[in-house]
């Protein structure tokens, strides 16, 4: 288990002693695809790490509507930090592919946050961290193109799954992908039609690039964190601090 949060950013320079007592009462579970990991209304009785895989965070309203708020990976912490403290969850969180989960009590997490101020200091930056991602995906929805809002989801794909690489897999189906950016399947289709014509090649869920600054022009410097190239010398962005 150690092995498996040994690079996690949540524990980096925790206590070894109060880490230790934290694994002491957790385990390692598994979720297939699909699966409904926290539903919406339901007590929150246990805490998540993902440790590989993704998860998507989701509403649905009274009519049966559901939005995908979130996506989230290796690292990050379900359910949303601030909701410890609740009894309900207010959002369903489902496994959008096959996953492993670090987890842990919420009385070993709160106790941990009391008694170790590095990893309160971690789940503190990992809050903000949420907090900025669902800024920067409000303003996609509601100031970005079509093609600018797949653009830069496939330029946060490629980063989080090959580091840089000509070619990745997207994660999860195109519909989940349209409903996350707010469109229509047939406009992701459409969209992905125009990014063909410049020479990205689509098959299905893999992507390859002609080279590696294909997709920088979506870039961002949220994005730009998260790009193992950013401000080296064939940045074509150097103005986006990594």
């Amino acid at each position: 288990m150690a092995n498996d949060i040994a690079d996690l950013p949540l524990f980096a320079g925790m206590e070894p002693q109060l880490l230790n007592g934290l694994l002491a009462s957790s385990r390692v579970v598994e979720h297939n695809k699909g699966e409904v990991i926290i539903e919406q209304s339901q007590h929150i009785s246990r805490c998540y790490v993902i440790l590989s895989g993704w998860c998507g965070i989701s509403k649905t309203n009274q009519n049966g509507q559901e939005s995908i708020i979130q996506l989230l990976t290796r690292g990050d912490f379900l359910p949303e930090p601030d909701m410890i403290q609740r009894e309900n969850s207010p959002f369903n969180i489902q496994a959008l592919s096959p996953v492993r989960l670090l987890m842990t009590p919420p009385t070993i997490i709160n106790n941990a946050l009391q008694q170790s101020p590095v990893f309160a200091r971690n789940m503190l930056m990992a809050m903000g961290r949420r907090v900025q991602d669902t800024r920067d995906h409000v303003e996609q929805l509601t100031l970005r193109t079509a093609e600018e809002r797949v653009g830069r989801f496939l330029l946060q794909i490629r980063h989080e799954v090959s580091d840089h690489g000509e070619e990745f897999d997207l994660p999860f189906s195109k519909n989940i992908i349209a409903a996350y950016l707010g469109i229509k399947p047939e406009t992701l289709s459409r969209t992905l039609q125009m990014f063909k014509a410049q020479g990205i090649k689509i098959d299905q869920a893999h992507i390859k690039l002609p080279n590696q600054q294909s997709l920088c022009d979506f870039c961002d410097s949220t994005v730009a964190q998260k790009c193992s190239h950013a401000n080296e010398a064939d940045c074509p962005n150097p103005a986006y601090p990594a």
